[in-house]
């Protein structure tokens, strides 16, 4: 069982694969993804309403019943157990599989974070005690811990057991590559601002709007308020995207757009660049460099090109959400070595060379 909570489709896709590859597998999450992404169940969990408190707890409570009969292995997303993490000894004393896999902000100190990316820190958007207490419970009882790539590692409690790195999972033939142009007749960069502080905007506006003064040809797209579909319809117009200036890594949004057949602007790290794949196409910046390196892919035609190509074929070797299916069902039988780096990538693309 793969449950409760849904982060940019990782429980649906890691299920799905699962599923394709003949394990038996279920997305069970607590209430309906607003990008409808798919599940085998929905215990349809209102909370945000206090009132429903004692009914939801009642939910929560037979559902467990039922799953400890029902499921040998349980994965759950973004620090969120059936019972709220009062129930993890109950795993081992029931002889069952216990994995969770941190997302992001389920476990960065913020503090510590905006100290790595160089980053102001608001002590309103301070850690919660609570969050940390959670972690470090869990990474006591868990049987592993899943991860994306080493990015998060800083921000790990001692982990009792195996620590995995598991690329993101995408389902990349969705995305009918839209290379951009080979030409600079006019030129579309595209940025979506989910949270604009975190992704950098104000830093994206300011660069653009200084080359706007140099090029006549180039023009900003900002994607807000948009459903995924609509969104999805502006960026295969895009000829450049830009996703985010802090985080000193990728998300699924980049291998979106990698998948997409788009050159993409990235913030990675000096760190993560020596344990992400040595042929990662995405163009990195920060706050600093955004003019530069939107400049360089604006006089470029044939590199927006080159990174477009590149990118699908990136997105496809390690992010396929079917080859990754192999690496979970190795963590969940035991088969799978824990690793992490650059290791933990190439096991994927080993496994997709096999396979083709």
């Amino acid at each position: 069982m793969h449950g409760l909570t849904e982060v940019a489709g990782q429980n649906s896709y890691s299920v799905q694969g699962l599923k394709q590859i003949g394990e038996n597998a279920e997305t069970v999450i607590y209430c309906k993804h607003p990008f409808a992404y798919k599940y085998d169940r929905c215990l349809n969990i209102d909370r945000s309403k206090r009132i429903l408190l004692p009914i939801n707890a009642l939910k929560m409570l037979g559902f467990y019943i039922s799953s400890m009969f029902k499921y040998k292995t349980f994965h759950f997303h973004f620090g969120y157990s059936t019972l709220y993490g009062t129930e993890l000894w109950t795993y081992k004393l029931f002889r069952k599989n216990l994995f969770f896999e941190f997302h992001g902000s389920d476990l960065r100190d913020q503090k510590k974070a905006c100290e790595i990316m160089g980053m102001p820190f608001d002590e309103k958007d301070a850690s919660s005690p609570r969050m940390h207490k959670r972690n470090r419970k869990i990474c006591k009882y868990a049987d592993g811990i899943v991860i994306h790539d080493d990015e998060l590692i800083p921000y790990l409690p001692p982990v009792k057991n195996s620590l995995y790195v598991v690329p993101l999972r995408v389902d990349i033939s969705q995305f009918e590559p839209c290379y951009p142009k080979a030409d600079n007749s006019s030129i579309r960069i595209v940025h979506a601002p989910s949270k604009r502080a975190i992704k950098g905007t104000q830093f994206v506006l300011d660069a653009v709007e200084e080359l706007k003064k140099k090029y006549d040809n180039i023009e900003l797209v900002l994607v807000e308020g948009k459903t995924q579909k609509e969104a999805f319809e502006i960026y295969k117009t895009a000829d450049i995207i830009i996703d985010q200036l802090w985080a000193g890594t990728y998300g699924v949004f980049a291998i979106e757009s990698m998948a997409l057949g788009k050159p993409v602007i990235t913030y990675i790290s000096d760190a993560m660049k020596e344990r992400l794949p040595e042929d990662l196409p995405i163009v990195s910046a920060s706050t600093k460099t955004i003019k530069d390196a939107v400049e360089m892919l604006v006089n470029d035609p044939q590199l927006r090109v080159e990174k477009g190509r590149a990118g699908r074929e990136y997105a496809e070797n390690y992010h396929d959400y079917r080859i990754v299916a192999n690496v979970l069902k190795g963590v969940y039988d035991g088969t799978g070595k824990p690793l992490s780096g650059r290791e933990a990538f190439a096991q994927v693309k080993e496994l997709k060379l096999k396979k083709s």
